[in-house]
Formats: structure tokens, C-alpha cells, sequence
């Protein structure tokens, strides 16, 4: 079996793996009742936006539009489909293991392509509304994102052995500097200067260079299998936020130092009671995990987005919604977290310390983001007024 045929059949599994998840959601009522709607409204809401805009978007400039191209440029992954059991098959074949890895990339690049001519159909309609921006301007900067895109994820990947506060560092550093290299291919773009385009081909280059480099050898082989099965659970997780009963394995991943910020801890509370012992135990597991800290952050800016962009019976039904759901995606993590410890999950749902500490976290964690997302949503609305 060569590496093109080991990557089809590992491809193969991966589809039917991530099928059987999706299958186990939408069943017929999913299907009738909810998705078929929304694919007919959405379809309708697309036709419509061909001849006008909608009201709570005509005022939006059409920088808003790239700043969302922007943000979907950070989205994305170049896969390997290493698995641990390689680890002695990669000694022995090495030849197969470099050529697997080079077509899991060219699939990646396709699912990214794939990914931005998508964009570029839905922003068409939207787009063709200005004046200022033609349709051959509108497809160099879907291809300068494309670009950034593939820039992004290559050297997301060759950075992601490196320890979690020089990642910090870098993304600050890297999302700054290409926010303002694509402010200026944007602008660039709209006073008829060819800019995007000599950038997307330097952006390609250097991304095909460093795919060329870090495909063609595999000392990177733990922190490729640990990537693989973080995206190989992507999907599961994601439902797990909507469903608490799906049970998520927790992915094996190499030892690595802990945050500079969690090397020495203590106790947080000076009152030792089951209350703040359970409190304390959430907090820290909570704070300690990455994906937690992201996915805190953004929701809160995900909703900020919308409430600042939508007009002002949209705002408070954002508003709404995610004062619900925040709530909720809480609650699930509570349970996921306590549930792990075998001490705590026989009293979940039966002694009263444990839902005294899940409504203390909920006031100490979710309180702060509901309180700011008002007064943004406050703020928000009076601006619209004085408009």
C-alpha cells in the first residue's frame, strides 16, 4: 500500500466517521422541520439581496465585509493524517509516510479553495451593490484572502510545538501586522492599484515553501497525531454544546509546561467549605484549558459583532439569545468537568453543594459577560438613535 492509497483509505474513515455524528443529529424531524426551512429562507433571503439590500445592512461599509473575510482567514487547517499507531510503521516506510503527508495537504488546499469560492458566491449579491468596487476587484481580493488564508495555516502549523505564551505572542503580533497588509490590499484595491495581487503571490510562495518544508518531514510526528485527533472531535464537540448527553473524549495530549500564569497555584478561597471546594475546582479546570478560555472569548465577540451590526430589534434578540445559551453552554461544561471527578459525579444532581456551586460560577463567570454585552447593547441602540 502506497501513501496515495493509505491517505484514500484514512480519508475514507474520516468522512464516515464525521457522517455517523451528523447522521446521529439530523434525523427526519431535524431534516423537515428545521433544515429544509432554513435552506428554502435562505435561498429566498439570497435572491433578494441580487436586487436590494436589506435595510439593517445598507449602511454598512463595505470594509465590513473584508473584515469578515479577515477573520474567516484564521479558519482552517493544513491535515496530516499521521495516526499513533505510525510511529513504527513511519521508521520502516518513510517514503510512503512524506508521500501521505503531501497529499493530506493538497487536500487540505482544496477544502480551503473550496471554502473561499463559497464566500465568494454568498458575498457576490452584497458586493455588487457598490459602486466603488468592481467585479474584478471584488475576485482579486477573494484571492488575496485565499492567500492569507493558506499563509496563515501553514505557519499556524509550524508554530504549534512552540510553548503557549510565544504562540500568544506571535498571533498578536501576526494579527495586527495582516490586519493592516490587508487594510492597504483593500484600499488599495478600490483605487485601482494591483497591491493584492503581487501580495497573494508572495503569500502563496512562502506558503507553499513552508508546506514543502514541514510535510517533507515528520519530527513534528506527536504533535501531528495530537492535531489530528483535536480535529478528528472538532464536530463532536461542537455538538456537545447543544447536546449534553453526547459523551467527549478528551484528547491525548503531550506534557507540555504549564501557563505562566497557573504555575504556582493556591487556593483561591480562604473558607474551606464543599461549596468553594467544588467552585475552585471548576474555576481552575476551567481556566487551565485552552479551547474553554477560546471559546468564552469567542462567543462574547461573536455577539458583540452581531449586536454592533444589526438594527435595534435584532440587538436585544442577540442579547436575549445569548444570555440564554451563555447560560446553558455553562451549565454543560459544569457537568462535563464534574462529572470527570469519580468523587464529585455521584452527587451531581443529588446534594445541594453542588448546585449551590454551579449557580456560584455561573455569577462569577457568566455575570461579567452578560453585563458587558448589555452595555454594548445599550450603547449600541442609543447610538442608533442619535443616527
Amino acid at each position: 500500500m502506497n501513501g496515495k492509497q493509505l491517505w484514500i483509505k484514512r480519508a475514507k474513515l474520516d468522512l464516515r466517521y464525521q457522517s455517523n455524528i451528523l447522521l446521529s443529529v439530523f434525523d427526519w424531524t431535524i431534516i423537515v422541520y428545521l433544515l429544509i426551512p432554513s435552506l428554502v429562507f435562505g435561498g429566498i433571503a439570497y435572491h433578494s439581496f441580487w436586487y436590494s439590500l436589506p435595510i439593517w445592512l445598507s449602511n454598512v461599509p463595505i470594509f465590513v465585509y473584508f473584515l469578515g473575510c479577515y477573520l474567516l482567514s484564521w479558519q482552517g487547517l493544513i491535515r496530516t493524517y499521521m495516526d499513533e499507531a505510525d510511529q513504527l510503521y513511519l521508521i520502516q516506510h518513510t517514503s510512503k509516510m512524506v508521500e501521505l503527508r503531501y497529499i493530506s495537504a493538497l487536500y487540505s488546499i482544496c477544502i480551503i479553495l473550496f471554502k473561499w469560492l463559497c464566500i465568494y458566491l454568498l458575498l457576490l449579491p452584497l458586493t455588487n451593490h457598490f459602486d466603488t468596487l468592481k467585479l474584478s476587484h471584488y475576485v482579486q481580493l477573494i484571492i488575496y484572502f485565499f492567500s492569507l488564508n493558506m499563509l496563515i495555516m501553514t505557519y499556524k502549523q509550524a508554530i504549534y510545538h512552540l510553548s503557549t505564551l510565544k504562540k500568544v505572542f506571535i498571533d498578536i503580533f501576526s494579527l495586527l501586522l495582516l490586519a493592516c497588509v490587508s487594510y492597504f490590499a483593500v484600499r488599495s484595491q478600490l483605487n485601482n492599484m494591483n497591491f493584492p495581487i503581487v501580495v497573494s503571490v508572495l503569500f502563496l510562495f512562502l506558503s507553499l515553501w513552508q508546506i514543502k518544508v514541514y510535510q517533507g518531514q515528520y519530527k513534528t510526528f506527536y504533535t501531528d497525531v495530537e492535531k489530528e485527533q483535536e480535529n478528528k472531535g472538532k464536530l463532536i464537540r461542537f455538538l456537545f454544546a447543544v447536546n449534553p448527553e453526547i459523551n467527549v473524549p478528551r484528547v491525548k495530549k503531550l506534557k507540555k509546561k504549564s501557563w505562566l500564569l497557573w504555575r504556582n497555584s493556591t487556593r483561591i478561597f480562604s473558607d474551606r467549605n464543599p461549596v468553594n471546594g467544588v467552585t475552585e475546582l471548576f474555576i481552575k479546570e476551567f481556566l487551565r484549558g485552552k479551547s474553554n478560555v477560546i471559546n468564552y472569548l469567542q462567543l462574547i465577540s461573536i455577539t458583540c459583532t452581531m449586536v454592533l451590526l444589526t438594527p435595534i430589534w435584532l440587538k436585544w434578540l442577540t442579547f436575549i439569545a445569548f444570555w440564554f445559551f451563555f447560560k446553558e453552554w455553562l451549565i454543560l461544561l459544569f457537568k462535563e468537568i464534574i462529572k470527570q471527578n469519580p468523587y464529585l459525579s455521584k452527587d451531581y444532581g443529588k446534594e445541594d453543594y453542588v448546585f449551590l456551586s454551579q449557580k456560584k460560577c455561573e455569577k462569577l463567570i457568566v455575570l461579567p459577560a452578560i453585563l458587558f454585552v448589555l452595555f454594548l447593547t445599550i450603547l449600541s441602540t442609543v447610538f442608533s438613535f442619535l443616527i
